[in-house]
């Protein structure tokens, strides 16, 4: 499974952990005769948005040159562009930071957030080793701009980042200087564009039109590889390692900075 509908999966864990947490700390926490409920799960959400503003902020500095030549991408906060270590130090600040004069919320909210970080964590894992083992790289029989068949499976043998995208979704063609960008300058990496759903008549003018130059061009008019992938948005890429097995799903548009992260990691 890599989605539930249009939402990725790594998000559907996120807020599945973070509703569990909140009850952790509402239920927790009591409030005195007369007096309302304490905020404590108020006080986890908040842990969480915190989180991720200082985690995003790290990644956009370590990483500004990239941000720099295309700044409006900053504001791609989907792009994956997190420093995780940040995320979780920055939640657990601000959080004794906030709880420093409200001694009976400390226990509920610091507990009900650790439980969540340390599930989501494990789940995050579990959901990583079944893609792996789950969905590998395909045997498929998909068909380059001159007509000849070729088997995805031709691959294996180094990382391969595989584009799932049609010529009509916009981000898909937003995305794709990034990505010919990418495979100019990471020759150890394999960059294979697999059309999904259209002709080659209209692949080729979509190219022609756009004047961009990308290698390994393929056509899978059935969109085989969205249903044996289980992919239901585009664009959608796909990074595997060189023995096939996924490592990480990337469902929406890629900035630059946030495919260069991904491109460390695979190797």
């Amino acid at each position: 499974m890599s989605s539930v509908g249009p939402v990725p999966m790594p998000v559907v864990l996120i807020l599945i952990f973070l509703l569990l947490a909140m009850a952790i700390a509402r239920i927790w926490s009591r409030a005195a005769p007369g007096q309302d409920r304490p905020p404590a799960a108020g006080m986890v959400l908040d842990m969480l948005l915190v989180g991720l503003l200082c985690g995003r902020l790290s990644f956009v500095a370590a990483h500004f040159s990239l941000y720099r030549e295309a700044p409006w991408s900053v504001l791609q906060i989907a792009d994956g562009g997190y420093h995780l270590p940040v995320v979780i130090g920055a939640g657990f600040v601000w959080a004794l930071w906030r709880l420093r004069r409200r001694r009976p919320l400390r226990v509920p909210v610091l507990a009900g957030a650790l439980v969540g970080v340390l599930l989501w964590g494990g789940a995050s894992q579990g959901l990583a080793y079944w893609q792996a083992q789950q969905m590998p790289l395909p045997a498929l029989q998909v068909v380059d701009l001159q007509g000849r068949a070729i088997d995805l499976e031709h691959f294996r043998g180094k990382p391969l980042v595989l584009n799932l995208w049609a010529s009509w979704c916009g981000p898909c063609r937003r995305e794709m200087p990034v990505l010919a960008t990418a495979q100019q300058k990471h020759a150890d990496v394999q960059f294979v564009f697999l059309n999904q759903g259209e002709t080659l008549a209209e692949v080729q003018t979509f190219l022609a039109a756009e004047h961009i130059a990308l290698g390994n061009v393929l056509l899978d008019e059935a969109s085989a590889a969205s249903s044996t992938l289980d992919v239901r948005a585009f664009p959608s890429t796909l990074f595997f390692d060189a023995q096939g097995r996924l490592q990480e799903l990337h469902l929406g548009e890629l900035t630059q900075a946030g495919l260069e992260h991904k491109l460390r990691r695979l190797r």
